[in-house]
């Protein structure tokens, strides 16, 4: 019988050994060269290598007949798991070998090594090498070993299990939930909370982050994961309760991205991908292809790596949007008067189809240099570049059915104070959107550690940048008239689309509607990331075990820019013929879904409409206008920091107490420049805010046995706001009947909070976990969006802008469960498990443009998610399966609740199956979304809202690593 000693008791019979690589990695483990704190009394040498196992993250297997009667002796200080090893062992007829996996393996002085052709080494007939369920236990003992709250996912994990980018890998993180677009992971939640409470880092360096620039919507500081493949990562770590050495800004959490380095790999690797996918609703093969190439001389003490991604992506949504709800009275039976008591009243619906071809390059390198255990240099950089060609085509119902005589009468029905269906006289906006966006993005960084007699320095610097852009402009044509009668019916959400019908206008005849205009916008934003850090730590022995002090300069400068032009010469009231308009694309839009309503409509050519306008070069010419002036800014944000912490670890009754205890301190400065409007013109206004926030923290892990352990943590916390949030801008929105507008404020302040975090970790076989914890989010300010009326040259526009709020909280409570059964008889020790769920409860207090205020739940903020995950891995073959979701997300609370339409719960299904031909080849088959899952939205008393479908993606390809 073979025992491991890992992130667990000793084994029975059956235990996990060794790491089936991902794609792009040979070895799966940094951490088995990484120094850790080692603090283990004289005791018996079996135990020892237990509690040398759980302190340093590393599997160490060893036959208990073979150390039986031996003793390890006392070790203190900081060192990595191989170097540990060897003092326990010295003297003794015994010996260690670090296998291909990372693992370390106990022998007799003179047992032979016996190399399978898998790559794993066969210590024992009943030890099964596996890849997945190896990841799994090393993501495993990288949070057991952590002083903080974290959870890691780890190359192989990534690699192998169905993920466009990195967003969709974390999906199976507990309390990590996604948001989609275009059917693709895009942002991060942890714990609720949304995107713009998390920090993104690369290597641990802050990342710059690219914005929407297709529809012009803002997201601040939300870094976009579909930007970024997956397989230049090597791991990711979720960081949920915060270290004084860490990042600040990130109230929900840190996700840090780790890419490959080539010394870790120990070896020349050579790793190549081939896939080619089919998503179900665009009918089209996309190719994804990657590669890496890893070399490290004979002495590995330097190494180079580069990988590079290229994928194609085409993309079909089915939606409905657009979609408005107001309160009013209504004319039912025609008689000029409003005679209803106010009522929950539509207004519009905006049936869309959404296509983009997309294709994808990613690259990374890395040079590293490791002379000795006292020095490393490490220079990286990353590029990514997402290219996308856009083609929207929709059609709008716009009416107003709290108008006298507006309804026909005897077509009204109310239902619960609901106007559920009515016949009214409706205008229509038809419309087709065609861009071209550019999204790129780069990092580059380089640090340098040096160590001696218990000093350690290190120094990092990096640089990024964010560019997004249309190198083509965005071109909208529209044609809006009236269409006469259109009766409606709207029911709740998740029942059914609304029922339109067009009783007098027929939307496929090209001369139903004139031409109103075409829309010409050019947008560009350049995020531009500037860091440089100093680490020092001293390594103590003793209860302190280490000091670590640190300073860090941060600069980040945004500039946006958009500019929007109306050519309305010879289109608008102009009627087209049909050589203007080109075939509609689909003949199944919407078709998964029950509801009555047209689904083709004439699709303007933007070529001929472009030609048809005059005037065209005047306007172009002419200067840039308040409207633009008014969307554009600038922002400037510099930070210095600095921080001080302790490592402390010492036993108390029975059990071993370690963590830390720290202090950091950031101060900002930010300026905002930008336009303000006087009534007559825009003028150039800027805004400077200075503040400075002392942010303690404190992590404790209480180990009770071997497997039993418990992390407590405390700490204060800051999220800035939103760049976007921050800007002295006004934008104003085009549609015809609903006038709106988009604005800024320079005089927020950052997010505060106090958190709790509390877990129990059972640690109850190899690989295998029960994880409860609770969380607690004391927010003492956080900003919010408030909407008003605003007078802008005579009309009146629902302004929606964000403002400082009051206090608030998030609690809530997390439970993981994972186990291997390798306890099972073959060939069902293959099988795997993961599952987690996370349950949010949160309230804030709002202000009102009255000056008053109320209680209600925090917006963005997801109530529930789960994650379950079923997996077999026995020889050649490997089967997952992972259904996430994720509960409704309030956008809208108290007042009306009609400001914004909240999402409904969603949930998705994916796969992947994969069979190894060759130890260096494997084919793998793979779906997202298997189950058809769509989005939902609603707004007060569960009524249609929207609705998305993506559909189905399906993937097949294959792997090999030489």
């Amino acid at each position: 019988m073979i025992v491991t000693a890992s992130s667990s008791r000793t084994l029975r019979r059956s235990l996990v050994l060794g790491a089936a690589l991902a794609a792009f990695c040979a070895v799966p483990a940094q951490a088995q060269h990484r120094q850790a704190t080692v603090q283990i009394a004289a005791q018996p040498l079996g135990t020892a290598l237990e509690a040398l196992a759980r302190q340093t993250g590393t599997d160490i297997l060893f036959a208990p007949q073979l150390v039986a009667g031996m003793s390890g002796p006392s070790l203190n200080g900081r060192m990595d798991a191989m170097a540990a090893v060897e003092r326990l062992i010295q003297g003794k007829p015994l010996a260690v070998r670090r296998q291909g996996n990372g693992a370390l393996l106990i022998v007799a002085a003179a047992e032979p090594q016996e190399t399978v052709a898998s790559g794993g080494v066969e210590v024992a007939p009943d030890i099964i090498v596996t890849g997945y369920a190896a990841s799994l236990s090393g993501a495993l003992a990288e949070k057991r070993k952590a002083t903080n709250v974290v959870d890691v996912v780890k190359a192989e994990d990534i690699g192998k299990f169905p993920a466009q980018n990195i967003a969709e890998a974390l999906q199976r993180v507990p309390g990590v939930s996604i948001v989609r677009d275009r059917g693709e992971g895009v942002f991060v939640r942890i714990r609720g909370l949304g995107a713009n409470f998390q920090v993104v880092t690369l290597n641990g360096r802050s990342a710059a982050v690219n914005e929407n620039v297709r529809d012009s919507g803002q997201s601040g500081r939300q870094f976009r994961f579909d930007t970024l493949p997956s397989e230049l990562m090597s791991a990711v770590e979720v960081i949920k309760s915060p270290r004084a050495d860490l990042a600040e800004g990130g109230i929900g959490g840190i996700v840090n991205l780790q890419t490959f380095r080539p010394i870790d790999l120990k070896k020349p690797v050579l790793a190549l991908s081939a896939t080619a996918s089919s998503p179900r609703l665009a009918d089209t093969v996309d190719p994804r292809l990657s590669g890496m190439a890893s070399w490290v001389n004979d002495e590995g003490t330097f190494g180079a790596l580069i990988a590079a991604v290229y994928d194609e992506r085409t993309t079909r949504q089915d939606r409905v949007t657009g979609v408005g709800w107001a309160d009013g009275r209504i004319d039912a039976n025609g008689d000029g008067k409003l005679e209803s008591d106010t009522i929950l009243v539509p207004t519009s619906t905006r049936p869309t189809l959404e296509r983009e071809n997309r294709n994808r390059i990613g690259l990374n390198g890395a040079i590293q240099w490791k002379p000795d255990d006292r020095f490393e240099l490490n220079v990286d950089g990353l590029w990514s570049r997402l290219n996308i060609d856009y083609d929207e085509l929709t059609y709008s119902t716009d009416f107003s059915a709290t108008t006298p005589g507006a309804i026909v009468p005897g077509t009204a029905v109310i239902e619960n104070g609901v106007l559920t269906a009515a016949t009214v006289n409706t205008s229509t906006q038809i419309g087709r959107e065609t861009s071209r966006l550019e999204y790129e993005n780069w990092l580059i960084g380089a640090n340098a550690k040096w160590s001696a007699n218990g000093w350690t320095l290190a120094a990092d610097a990096s640089l990024g940048r964010a560019y997004s852009n249309t190198p083509t402009p965005i071109y909208r044509t529209r044609l809006l008239g009236s269409v006469g009668q259109v009766a409606f019916d709207y029911g709740k959400v998740g029942e059914r689309l609304p029922n339109l019908e067009f009783l007098t206008a027929d939307l496929t005849e090209s001369t139903t509607l004139p031409g109103r205009r075409i829309e010409y916008r050019v947008n560009d934003s350049l995020d531009r990331q500037r860091a440089a850090t100093f680490d020092v730590t001293r390594e103590l022995s003793g209860v302190v075990q280490a000091l670590r002090f640190g300073a860090k300069y941060e600069k980040r400068d945004r500039t946006y820019n958009r500019r929007d032009i109306n050519f309305t010469s010879g289109i608008a009231g102009q009627r087209f013929d049909d050589s203007y308009f080109e075939a509609f694309p689909v003949d199944d839009f919407l078709s998964g879904v029950g509801g009555n309503l047209p689904t083709s409509w004439v699709m303007p050519d933007p070529d001929r409409f472009w030609d048809a306008a005059t005037g065209k070069e005047a306007l172009l010419d002419a200067p840039l206008t308040r409207g633009d002036r008014r969307n554009s800014y600038a922002i400037d944000e510099r930070i210095i920091g600095g921080y001080g912490m302790a490592e402390f670890s010492l036993p108390l009754g029975g059990m071993t107490i370690r963590g830390d205890a720290g202090l950091r301190y950031a101060h900002t400065r930010q300026t905002s420049s930008g336009y303000a409007d006087n009534g007559s013109a825009a003028l150039p206004v800027s805004y400077e805010r200075n503040y400075g926030n002392f942010l303690p923290s404190l992590n404790l892990v209480a180990e009770f046995t071997s497997n039993l352990q418990m992390h407590l943590a405390a700490s204060k916390v800051i999220t800035r706001p939103s760049l976007a949030d921050l800007a002295p801008r006004l934008t104003i929105n085009s549609n015809p009947t609903v006038l709106t507008a988009v604005g800024g404020n320079p005089e927020l302040r950052p997010f505060e909070a106090w958190q709790y975090d509390g877990t129990v970790e059972w640690y109850f076989a190899p690989g295998s976990a029960l994880i409860g914890g609770a969380f607690y989010k004391d927010i003492t300010s956080f900003v919010f969006q408030q909407t008003r009326n605003f007078d802008l040259d005579g009309q009146i526009y629902r302004l929606t802008a964000p403002q400082n709020g009051g206090n608030a909280y998030v609690a809530g409570i997390e439970i993981a469960y994972q186990q291997l059964f390798k306890m099972l008889p073959a060939p069902f020790d293959g099988l795997g498990f993961q599952a987690n769920y996370t349950h949010t409860k949160s309230k804030g207090t709002y202000a009102l443009s009255d000056g008053t205020t109320f209680r209600d739940d925090l917006t963005d903020v997801a109530g529930d998610s789960f994650n379950l995950t079923a997996f077999y891995e026995k020889g050649p073959v490997g089967a997952r399966a992972s259904y996430s979701w994720r509960g409704k997300v309030l956008r809208d609370v108290g007042g009306a609740g009609l400001a914004a339409n909240n999402d409904a719960a969603f949930g998705s299904l994916d796969f992947d199956i994969s069979y190894k031909v060759t130890p260096n080849v494997t084919f793998v088959v793979q779906g997202i979304n298997v189950a058809g899952g769509v989005q939902w939205q609603y707004v007060r008393d569960d009524r249609f809202a929207g609705y998305t479908d993506y559909g189905t993606t399906l993937m097949a390809g294959v792997r090999a690593r030489f």
